[in-house]
């Protein structure tokens, strides 16, 4: 899993293989989203037992507050010309992302996570629901192939759940959140079993 991790987000082969050992005194900082006591004693538990340097933060939720004073989520208009993923706000430059994918024709969804500029993971999702063959192990290839097959590839609906997630097991957290709220029909079943046991 922390390898798939590594390759969504940008890291090469060669670059998983070296490691330089490094702690602070008390242990890395790793900050994670506070969702409730029991799933914070759960990942404390398996962090102690694992043995890393890590020190865990959790971070509560925003007040109404914050939520208010930073309600520029998006820049105004997207630079891209015809740009099929901002239709009213511009989101396709936002990274640290977890988010939703709507089918427009049949209403299915979807629901992932990138660290990259999220244009570039929606072009990936794009090119398997485009040519279903050459990528038949994708989630959107086989929602083509099983509900759209006499019909030209549906557009995307997307919707930015979350932004700014610097880490990847944040982002990881969040997006089990979100799958075990939507129950999204597009992710493949063995997204959903390793995404769900984050949170189980």
């Amino acid at each position: 899993m922390i390898r798939r991790l590594l390759s969504e987000n940008g890291y090469k082969d060669g670059n998983m293989n070296t490691w330089r050992p490094h702690s602070a005194p008390d242990g890395i900082a790793l900050v994670l989203p506070y969702v409730n006591e029991h799933i914070s004693k759960q990942v404390n538990i398996v962090v102690k037992r694992s043995g890393l340097p890590v020190r865990l933060i959790f971070r509560p939720p925003p007040t109404l507050r914050e939520i208010l004073t930073s309600s520029r989520i998006y820049e105004s208009r997207c630079d891209i010309e015809d740009c099929q993923y901002c239709t009213d706000r511009k989101i396709c430059h936002l990274r640290g992302t977890v988010y939703m994918i709507t089918c427009s024709t049949c209403g299915q969804r979807y629901i992932g996570e990138t660290g990259r500029p999220l244009r570039e993971r929606l072009n990936e999702h794009r090119r398997a629901l485009t040519s279903p063959q050459s990528y038949p192990a994708n989630s959107f290839s086989r929602h083509r192939t099983a509900v759209h097959t006499r019909e030209p590839p549906p557009l995307l609906e997307v919707t930015v759940l979350h932004r700014h997630l610097e880490h990847p097991v944040e982002r990881k957290i969040m997006e089990a959140r979100e799958i075990k709220r939507h129950r999204p029909e597009i992710n493949s079943r063995d997204e959903l079993a390793e995404t769900i046991t984050l949170i189980a």
